[in-house]
């Protein structure tokens, strides 16, 4: 029986200055033209930046209290979330990303990466000094990318590419680890997600299509309830003492 299929990720990692962001514009291009649908997370490492700077109105309501805002242009939608994310991990960071997309990008989070053999990494290095600390420090190692000399790239057993001249090279690396998920993730589209404190509870397709029968037959007994089966359905579970609600 298939468990829950993760979306697949790719960490792009590497030191400051190293090409990290033309490194992700690259696989973004190319997997985007391969009809891949890509989400990306990237790591500011900037302990005073925000996403709301002050003044905004935005940042008016989140000084007024709101924990959750959401501004609305004609071409974006930003949520910005009050919390503190110096403990999450990748796998909370990912959870915020809807079930649509066909695989993640990162670009940092050295530490949370480095050693999670669940997440393959693009190294971008800019001398053969950081290669050799790379190959000791992140596992696995799928290509190496950045502005070094190919006298320096020369007898890596990892791959060097260089993402300027063959970005293409770099998307077929990835495809050849991915694909195989993503073509399962699609067939195997899930029909109903369940999420608990923000985060997603593993369901094989057999309990999702038991527990959405379910759901769908009570639901459909209620008054004013009209289910056709393809419905976005919310339900919040609050507990009276704590005032906490959970969402599903």
């Amino acid at each position: 029986m298939q468990g829950y299929l993760p979306i697949p990720v790719i960490a792009v990692v590497g030191s400051r200055k190293s090409g990290k962001t033309t490194t992700v514009e690259a696989i973004t291009k190319e997997l985007t033209k391969r009809d891949y649908r890509v989400a990306t997370v990237k790591h500011i490492n900037e302990p005073d930046f925000t996403i709301n700077p002050a003044g905004k109105d935005t940042w008016r309501h989140a000084e007024a209290g709101a924990h959750i805002t959401i501004g609305v242009a004609q071409k974006e939608l930003a949520i910005v979330k009050k919390t503190d994310t110096t403990k999450l991990s990748i796998d909370d960071i990912t959870q915020n990303i809807g079930d649509g997309t066909d695989i993640i990008i990162t670009e940092g989070f050295r530490n949370l990466v480095k050693q999670d053999q669940a997440i393959p990494k693009i190294v971008s290095v800019r001398n053969k000094k950081e290669i050799e600390e790379a190959t000791q420090t992140f596992k696995p190692i799928l290509a190496f990318t950045g502005p070094i000399s190919k006298t320096e790239a020369a007898g890596l057993k990892t791959p060097y590419i260089d993402v300027q001249k063959e970005p293409e090279r770099l998307a077929e690396t990835i495809e050849k680890r991915v694909k195989p998920l993503i073509e399962k993730r699609r067939e195997a589209k899930e029909t109903l997600t369940i999420n608990i404190n923000n985060k997603m509870v593993p369901l094989n397709p057999y309990v999702q299509k038991v527990t959405r029968n379910v759901l769908l037959a009570i639901i459909s007994t209620l008054k004013g309830a009209t289910i056709r089966g393809n419905e976005n359905i919310t339900i919040a579970l609050q507990d009276k003492a704590s005032n906490n609600i959970r969402h599903s």
